[in-house]
């Protein structure tokens, strides 16, 4: 089984990985994670639930079209959306596979600083900010923003895992739900 991933971003292909090496390793299914370029066609700093969404969806379609052979195409995209006046930071992970079934996961979500949300306003993306605020141009690539506000107790790895298990979930009680 291939499993293509939408993004060469380490964070999203290992905690792909995780989560496959979790599922499939036990149940003796060979598999391979394969990690493609994919424009998520939003804007750099996705803003709203549907946008963030329309991302995830994108990266997963060119994915599953991009690796030959792949079983998944698997998208990841993280972005703020408000509610009653507090912005939080999601991620979605969309699962397409090549029988057109499309399962959808969301991490949990966290608030950032109103200093960084005013900078989201002013146009910066989300990892320039924490790359300025950590003096890590590679925050987003590794611990992330999530990383450095909780001071390591979740790691972007971990936050980006949860949203992919929970795509997964469908997948794993097939005759639950329609397909």
């Amino acid at each position: 089984m291939t499993v293509s991933v939408g993004s060469r971003n380490p964070v999203k292909v290992q905690a792909v990985t995780q989560v496959m090496r979790e599922i499939f390793d036990a149940s003796g299914i060979t598999w391979a994670v394969r990690a493609c370029e994919a424009d998520s066609n939003v804007p750099p700093q996705p803003i709203g639930l549907e946008t963030i969404f329309d991302g995830a969806l994108n990266r997963a379609r060119h994915a599953l079209e991009s690796v030959g052979g792949a079983t998944y195409g698997i998208g990841i995209e993280a972005g703020i959306y408000e509610v009653r006046g507090v912005s939080l930071d999601v991620q979605y992970c969309i699962i397409l596979d090549t029988d057109g079934w499309m399962t959808v996961g969301h991490s949990g979500g966290f608030v950032y600083p109103p200093s960084v949300l005013r900078e989201v306003e002013k146009g910066h993306e989300i990892g320039d900010i924490f790359a300025t605020l950590s003096g890590n141009e590679n925050i987003k690539w590794e611990q992330g923003a999530i990383g450095m506000l909780s001071k390591g107790h979740i790691d972007r790895t971990a936050f980006t895992r949860h949203a992919v298990l929970m795509a997964m979930v469908p997948r794993l009680s097939p005759e639950l739900y329609d397909k």
